[in-house]
């Protein structure tokens, strides 16, 4: 990249202090939510997870190895954007959701990861090279099923996004004060 496209690529960027300026309450997430009661949040998270459409795309998630916790936290997340709770309320039934989710793969006999620390190498495989043929197999998913994606499609596009950003580092301390 030369100097000329760097200082373009500088011009179309939004100008600093503009999200300062813009009328407050654009976005969901930026109102009041419309659930306050963690019961209530718990309720519809299950009604989802339990509709079949729902939760054939979270087994193959699961199957395919991509671990509980960033299938739940994304889901969340949504929910989150969507301006239908809290972050708060995020973690309060985080780990039910998540303990559902394992009762759900226990019942479909899957092998499935509860956090991104279980893949610690295993198999001689990097990890990094796990997490990027995970995200491989959730588009391929995705895009077989482009023309007829439901709310199930939807949270998989999601998570194959979601993936990589989950990557626990594994980098050693380095210094004069680490240990090993």
């Amino acid at each position: 990249m030369d100097i000329k496209d760097a200082q373009s690529m500088m011009m179309q960027g939004p100008i600093p202090g503009n999200s300062l300026t813009d009328e407050p309450g654009a976005f969901a997430w930026e109102q009041p939510p419309t659930m306050n009661d963690p019961e209530e949040v718990l309720d519809l998270y299950m009604r989802g997870l339990t509709s079949e459409e729902v939760a054939d795309n979270v087994l193959d998630m699961l199957d395919i190895g991509v671990p509980i916790s960033v299938v739940s936290s994304t889901l969340l997340n949504k929910g989150i954007m969507d301006g239908i709770h809290t972050v708060d309320m995020k973690l309060i039934v985080q780990p039910q959701i998540a303990l559902v989710m394992k009762q759900m793969a226990e019942e479909a006999g899957i092998d499935y990861k509860e956090t991104m620390k279980d893949y610690i190498d295993t198999e001689g495989l990097k990890q990094d090279d796990k997490v990027k043929r995970m995200a491989v197999k959730l588009k391929k998913r995705v895009m077989e099923r482009a023309g007829k994606m439901d709310e199930g499609d939807i949270l998989e596009e999601q998570v194959a996004e979601d993936i990589v950003e989950e990557q626990p580092e594994n980098e050693k301390p380095q210094g004069l004060m680490a240990k090993e």
